[in-house]
């Protein structure tokens, strides 16, 4: 990275509605006996200065495990945009490693790798690649990139990708690892995680 040290903080992701899952809060299920969300907040939480968490419901079950908790406010249930804008605005720190609550098999390097991209790539918005596909809620994104995001999503869009790839987008080589990425939208996600 550069000469200064970067204050980096977390954020997962846990706004949306489940409407796949028939409504579920998804940062509530449970793998492996703890609540996926968790999963996330331990990967990491060590590699950061503080933990923020988006979430539009529940507020009280994710409130024991961050930091702070935000919804989206007025953009309530309006996509992940929506809820990254609520997390840069509540970080006062340079960058926000994120990951989406629905992926709890996320890799135990994945914040050191996440780090690694951005020391090859400073000032970059760094996103997961698994060798099968780009993964545009997890993360490596400079706070500073909120109000591009308030100017996006007035203009009426909310295509997560097409923003990404206007702020300067780098890959982050995950394919060795593409099951730690499995997210779960759907009943048969849900099962293949179980297994």
């Amino acid at each position: 990275m550069s000469e200064k040290t970067l204050i980096i903080d977390a954020g997962v992701i846990a706004g949306g509605l489940g409407s796949r899952l028939d409504g579920v809060d998804k940062g509530l299920l449970e793998w492996h006996g703890i609540e996926f969300a968790l999963h996330i907040v331990k990967r990491l939480r060590p590699h950061t200065r503080k933990l923020i968490i988006n979430c539009n419901r529940n507020s009280e079950h994710y409130w024991p495990m961050a930091d702070l908790v935000v919804s989206d406010g007025d953009d309530a249930f309006n996509g992940p945009l929506a809820g990254l804008r609520s997390l840069l605005l509540a970080s006062d720190a340079d960058y926000l490693l994120v990951s989406p609550c629905d992926t709890p098999a996320l890799p135990e390097d994945y914040a050191q790798r996440m780090f690694s991209c951005l020391q090859q790539n400073p000032g970059a918005t760094i996103a997961v690649d698994d060798g099968e596909r780009l993964h545009p809620l997890h993360l490596l994104i400079p706070v500073s990139l909120a109000e591009s995001i308030n100017q996006y999503l007035a203009s009426g869009e909310r295509r997560m990708m097409k923003w990404l790839k206007q702020n300067n987008l780098v890959c982050c080589d995950f394919s060795d690892q593409p099951e730690g990425f499995l997210n779960v939208n759907t009943p048969k996600e849900l099962e293949t995680l179980l297994g």
